[in-house]
């Protein structure tokens, strides 16, 4: 992924094929996209010289997913270090921690781009384990223009879904929607509808720590990633999973918004790039990363929206938390809503990410009545948005029965 790394610095940031837009459908397992991820690329020599130890401290760190570079379109074999690539396959099968490999293209040689996925997609170890899913990382900007450099994406992307089936994960990592709108002239018309048209999951370079710094920018750039990604594949509920920044450049502060912003808009997971630049500052709020499952509707949704979320009755998709979202508020509000099956210190609410406690237990198996809250001014924003949660209990796979639904805020 940093092959380019030197490139996307210095345009501030960090697609696609041929199917038919019914075949949105999917049926590819997208497990390996969900939750907390790390990368390994081709240059971190302290991860290659003992997979074994990288392993056991991405787990330790509640890390689902390791993201592993197998090859890019300069490097000399297809294959990078099978013995230690094959260790990487087994440590993490071991741990229960699923493993992606990622390729860079660069579009100019099809054919060489064409074998070095097909090589990643088919490596065995010798016990006969494999990659969980693929992922092609696009974002090398060496063939122009830009037109060409789409439709020769379009076209691998294309041999690629045909060669392994439906059924196959395939992940599409793109440049950060963000970065791509401050510097128009990298990748114009990116083909984000004939990406999401081939690959099950967004894989977003967020990258936040190319374009600003603190809190504010990397919540709001996280958010704005998400938002671009779904306006522009016309697909609310597109799998996405986003990736933060450089490590040793966010901060734990920056981190923290990145993983609330993460969790506001219910996307499947998260990572930071990479693993060896990840410090215990990250790791931290890193650990909050959801484990979540593709989302209807889509997070966050406007206070006012009544059908149910959670686990209950109808609705699954939200098993472990809900967020709204609210207009500047003046004062103090009265929060109203009903609970589904919620029992004593099973879901929290939160007002702007405080605290403000549990809720009180219901009947059990059915909706109570309606609820209300007071909502102090001093929790609410009167110069910009609110956001409201309900967070379950618990592990983020764990399957609680809730939900909660009618969801108002009323002037007193």
């Amino acid at each position: 992924m940093l092959l380019v790394a030197g490139l996307a610095v210095l345009i501030g940031l960090a697609t696609a094929a041929a199917r038919p837009a019914a075949s949105a459908a999917r049926t590819a397992p997208l497990v390996s996209y969900r939750g907390l991820g790390t990368w390994v690329d081709l240059y971190d020599s302290r991860a290659w010289n003992d997979p074994a130890a990288a392993v056991k401290d991405m787990a330790s760190h509640g890390v689902s997913t390791l993201y592993i570079e197998t090859a890019n379109y300069t490097w000399p074999v297809a294959i990078n270090q099978p013995s230690a690539m094959t260790a990487f396959i087994e440590e993490c099968h071991a741990r229960k921690v699923k493993v992606v490999a990622w390729y860079l293209p660069g579009f100019r040689d099809l054919g060489k781009d064409y074998e070095r996925s097909m090589a990643a997609i088919r490596y065995r170890t010798p016990d006969g384990q494999k990659f969980d899913s693929f992922a092609l990382d696009i974002e090398a900007s060496i063939v122009k223009p830009p037109s060409a450099r789409s439709a020769r994406l379009k076209t691998l992307s294309a041999k690629i879904r045909r060669a392994v089936g439906e059924a196959y994960p395939l992940g599409g990592i793109i440049p950060s929607p963000a970065g791509m709108k401050l510097n128009s002239s990298y990748w114009p018309g990116f083909p984000y509808k004939d990406v999401a048209a081939v690959y099950d999951v967004i894989v977003a370079m967020g990258y936040y720590t190319y374009h600003g710094d603190g809190y504010s920018h990397a919540y709001n750039e996280t958010r704005e990633n998400v938002r671009i990604v779904r306006e522009q594949t016309g697909r609310p509920t597109i799998p996405i999973h986003v990736i933060a920044g450089l490590g040793d450049q966010s901060t734990g502060s920056e981190t923290l918004a990145y993983v609330r912003a993460l969790r506001e808009t219910g996307c499947l997971g998260g990572s930071m790039y990479d693993w060896s630049n990840t410090d215990d500052a990250d790791w931290r709020p890193l650990a909050r990363v959801r484990f979540n499952r593709v989302q209807t509707a889509e997070l966050p949704r406007d206070v006012g929206y009544a059908p149910p979320l959670g686990n209950c009755p109808a609705e699954t998709s939200h098993p472990k938390e809900v967020f709204y979202q609210a207009a500047k508020q003046s004062g103090e509000r009265i929060l109203h809503f009903r609970l589904w099956d919620v029992q004593a210190d099973e879901v929290r609410l939160l007002v702007n990410w405080h605290d403000v406690g549990p809720l009180a237990h219901g009947p059990r198996a059915r909706w109570s009545g309606v609820r209300s809250v007071a909502i102090p001014a001093s929790l609410l924003n009167a110069n910009g948005r609110n956001v409201i949660g309900f967070v379950a209990r618990g592990h983020a796979r764990d399957w609680r029965r809730w939900g909660v639904r009618d969801v108002t805020l009323v002037t007193p």
